[in-house]
């Protein structure tokens, strides 16, 4: 319903008949609205956040260019929900201010996103496999930043936007991953 309607236009009472409850029902679960809205973005984040936590088992192991699809994968996925979630977010500064508390307060936010890709760059780092001059928070910056992009432009047209995702995570994988490899760079 939020998804369809946004956050302003779907009501507690049209949302609890879609879920076949009583309306004060949502209540017992949530406060108000915008605790309910903050629950729909934590359901929206696992298919981002197992990649992310995987991560740090896998430096030296399969290669950085198919880890780093995965977790592309997952980002592309999670943005797809988050994005028109988004809107309604910063739309709202009540909301935006809720939503702000509630990851300080759990700590949770894309900063642990940003430390989970910058510390697997710079593992692979160590162990050779990227080159030490690669910046890691710039390979985050460019693939997230593509992903946010690709969903953004797709939402804002209404139609798919670009190649296929599964063309689309290798090229922007392969576009960030050949400035890190040592022989790929200048001395």
């Amino acid at each position: 319903m939020i998804r369809e309607k946004g956050l302003a236009g779907a009501t507690t009472r049209e949302i609890a008949r879609q879920v076949g409850c009583a309306d004060g029902t949502l209540y017992v679960h949530f406060a108000d609205r915008i605790e309910l809205f903050l629950a729909l973005l934590r359901q929206s984040l696992p298919p981002m956040t197992g990649p992310l936590r995987e991560l740090e088992y896998l430096a030296g192991k399969g290669t950085v260019r198919s880890n780093l699809e995965t977790v592309v994968r997952g980002a592309l996925e999670f943005m797809r929900e988050f994005v028109p979630l988004a809107a309604s977010l910063f739309a709202e500064p009540e909301l935006l201010r809720a939503h702000q508390q509630e990851l300080r307060k759990h700590n949770e936010g894309p900063h642990l996103s940003l430390a989970a890709v910058e510390d697997y760059i710079r593992a692979e780092q160590k162990l050779g496999r990227v080159d030490k001059r690669v910046n890691p928070k710039m390979v985050y910056a460019l693939l997230f930043g593509a992903c946010l992009h690709r969903v953004f432009l797709s939402h804002f047209l209404g139609r798919s936007f670009g190649p296929s995702d599964d063309v689309f995570v290798k090229d922007v994988v392969a576009a960030a991953f050949a400035g890190m490899r040592p022989e790929a760079l200048d001395p």
